[in-house]
């Protein structure tokens, strides 16, 4: 019998003696430094018309404990960034293949259930080389109705005041100033959403939401759970930067993939070249060009045109290699989300690129070689995301879930949030004015 499909356990109501064990728990020392620590990387959202107030992480409510432990940069961190706000500088004697500027590793958070897998590798971007991508977080998570310690732990968190503890997802939090994509990966159950615009949707595996925040807009999102069997659920979520005459653009949200109005582009066009070992089938290898099939949805859904991004998931079976454009003054990163990538470069030797990894890529050629270089079937398959983009080459204050240009703009926001003003747009517009003046009459309506 399949365990997820088994009759569901009951669970007893809290008794006197977990009470106990709970206020026990609140007095200890290390609590205390937890609370601390909390206090200080969380603060209460102001009231929000018509929508449930509830706590909002000062590093961006989708990446709660990326944030809580220092990971997301802060505004003032992009500042002392000398690279950045100016294109990367071009190498002399180009070559045919882009090199590796850097491979980096990135903390696993446990998430629930840490024991069983469930974690998030949060990717903190934004330098020269990797704009106008802020932030890569990949999640994976499963919940079962028959968990015992799933109850308790919750009870736990809400006792001590944690935020998002005590649900399964995130609550009600605002973003202002760029877009976001959430890419629920094939095979996994969905991801529940609702927002100020009125929209509320469940979508699944293989499947995207694409939601251009603009001027401001404030949602929530909860991991899909069952009583009748356990829920697995994994997905990419990316911040990507909008340039500032869009920044205060009407919010819209559109639906892309599997079970949608806008399918997937799958391979073809420009996602690449192929060469596989003669021992692996042509199946094998696979390219959904994430970007393309973004830009013809917000065209879809009468959104301003934005500067184009490229987001390819390939998959590349054992043996087999992968040559895609990459324009020279572009930003490029690859994640590996399983397997190992070998990275071939002109200048230096391949570069190995293991699973939760990331590559950063200089701007001294035009394309970029991935190779499988193991061997064996389908288990060793390359599974990657490659993210590409010209650079805004804009400076960039990021206070929390409010990405702007400078630290007086986010100031605007969290006075709006406190008076009650933030989905007004017309009214930030007119804030937006009044603060800077790069933006004409023509600009600001």
């Amino acid at each position: 019998m399949d365990s997820r499909n088994s009759a569901v356990w009951r669970r007893p109501r809290m008794s006197a003696l977990f009470i106990q064990l709970v206020l026990a728990v609140q007095r200890s020392p290390w609590i205390h430094a937890l609370s601390t620590m909390t206090k200080m990387a969380w603060r209460p959202l102001p009231h929000l018309p018509q929508i449930e107030r509830r706590g909002v992480l000062s590093g961006g409510a989708s990446l709660a404990t990326a944030v809580a432990t220092g990971v997301v940069q802060p505004h003032d961190a992009f500042a002392a960034d000398e690279t950045y706000g100016s294109t990367p500088a071009v190498s002399e004697g180009r070559k045919a293949l882009r090199s590796v500027s850097s491979v980096d590793s990135h903390p696993v958070i446990p998430v629930w259930p840490s024991w069983a897998g469930g974690r998030v590798v949060p990717v903190s971007l934004g330098s020269a080389f990797e704009e106008p991508y802020l932030l890569l977080a990949h999640h994976k998570h499963w919940f079962d109705p028959r968990d015992p310690l799933r109850g308790p732990f919750k009870e736990v968190g809400k006792a001590l005041g944690l935020p998002y503890v005590d649900v399964e997802g995130f609550s009600m939090h605002p973003h202002r100033g760029f877009d976001v994509l959430t890419y629920v990966l094939d095979g996994s159950d969905g991801f529940r959403h609702r927002d100020s615009l009125g929209g509320s949707r469940t979508y699944r595996g293989g499947a995207a939401q694409w939601m251009r925040t603009g001027s401001g807009v404030v949602h929530e999102e909860f991991w899909e759970t069952r009583q009748d069997r356990r829920t697995d659920v994994e997905l990419f979520q990316i911040w990507i930067n909008l340039p500032a005459s869009m920044k205060f653009d009407k919010p819209v949200v559109n639906y892309v993939g599997i079970g949608t109005d806008n399918p997937w582009l799958e391979g073809g066009g420009d996602s690449g070249d192929l060469q596989l070992d003669q021992a692996q089938p042509a199946g094998s290898f696979s390219v959904r060009d994430v970007g393309s099939t973004l830009n013809l949805a917000a065209k879809q859904a009468g959104a301003g045109v934005r500067p184009p991004v490229e987001i390819l998931h390939a998959r590349i079976g054992p043996g087999g290699k992968w040559k895609i454009k990459s324009p020279q003054k572009h930003s490029a990163l690859l994640y590996v989300r399983e397997g190992v990538a070998s990275i071939q470069s002109e200048l230096q030797q391949p570069s190995t690129v293991r699973a939760l990894q990331t590559a950063t890529f200089a701007p001294d050629g035009d394309s970029i070689v991935v190779c499988n270089s193991q061997n064996g079937g389908g288990a060793n398959t390359l599974d990657v995301l490659l993210l590409m983009a010209e650079p805004l080459c804009e400076p960039v204050a990021l206070g929390g879930p409010i990405v702007m240009n400078t630290e007086a703009e986010l100031n605007d926001a969290y006075q709006q949030l406190r008076d009650g003003s933030f989905l007004d747009r017309d009214y930030a517009i007119r804030q937006q004015a009044k603060t800077s003046r790069r933006y004409s009459s023509k600009n600001a309506y």
